[in-house]
């Protein structure tokens, strides 16, 4: 009886200590087993990664469509890029506008070649969840979506003509922007924007020869030898830039926990 009360006492003690897993069987009794479970965690959950994108490439289709009369669709191609930091509320980002069409007997041109250098400030933090679920099957998406503002700065060399007459330049603009990202998945989204601001040129008109040349001509009836390229300057306020563009995320930075 002593030794039965001394080895009870202690297997009480011991189920006292946390975390202890033990079986006996008592000497006498071979058909009872006396065990120990550690205590579960019911507050520990699976926790989904985190995919931080690195950039984004995108396209306008609004410039990629680009209709001229008697000319036909001139897509003027355009590339985005946009750099996305690992956190925070700004982008850095390019734009390249990049047209080179010619109709020599039609007297049509669209040669536009323009660089935009943009910054963006979105109104949700990176981080937020752009995914419809998360859990672990499904990992949450993380990235720069939702409502943005935009700060432009632009410069264009173009050579635009019509109807024998046409305009040839450069300029450099500046303007500011809104638009707004949706994400279709955690790798496709449709940007859509508008900027306005300030664009100044320096240009010349000039016109179809109509002769046995069939060179254009600068609009210009002073003095040959007083001629100067760029004479005349435009200064325009308004309306710069309009977009809808599909686009990608590419590349991953290392997935983390959140």
């Amino acid at each position: 009886m002593l030794k039965r009360a001394i080895i009870s006492l202690t297997i009480a003690l011991l189920s006292l200590l946390p975390g202890f897993a033990y079986a006996f069987v008592a000497p006498d009794d071979t058909t009872k087993a006396v065990t120990a479970v550690p205590p579960c965690d019911s507050t520990v959950t699976a926790v989904p990664a985190v995919i931080h994108p690195v950039i984004g490439l995108s396209t306008n289709l609004l410039y990629d469509i680009t209709y001229i009369p008697n000319l036909g669709v001139t897509s003027i191609p355009s590339l985005g890029i946009e750099f996305y930091p690992a956190k925070g509320h700004w982008t850095f980002g390019a734009d390249v506008d990049w047209s080179h069409w010619r109709n020599y007997s039609e007297h049509r041109y669209n040669q536009i070649h323009n660089i935009t250098l943009s910054t963006r400030r979105y109104f949700k933090p990176s981080g937020t969840y752009t995914a419809k679920r998360r859990d672990v099957n499904n990992p949450a998406v993380t990235g720069f979506a939702g409502l943005y503002l935009a700060g432009n700065l632009n410069a264009a060399q173009y050579g635009l003509g019509w109807n024998a007459h046409g305009w040839e330049g450069e300029g450099l603009g500046a303007s500011l922007g809104i638009g707004y990202k949706w994400f279709f998945n955690h790798r496709i989204y449709l940007d859509l924007g508008v900027a306005a601001g300030f664009f100044y040129s320096r240009y010349d008109p000039y016109v179809w020869g109509d002769d046995s040349t069939g060179w254009y001509y600068y609009d210009y009836n002073g003095e040959p030898a007083d001629f100067t390229r760029r004479r005349m300057a435009l200064n325009w306020f308004g309306p710069t830039r309009v977009y809808i563009s599909l686009g990608i995320n590419l590349f991953d930075r290392n997935r983390s926990k959140k």
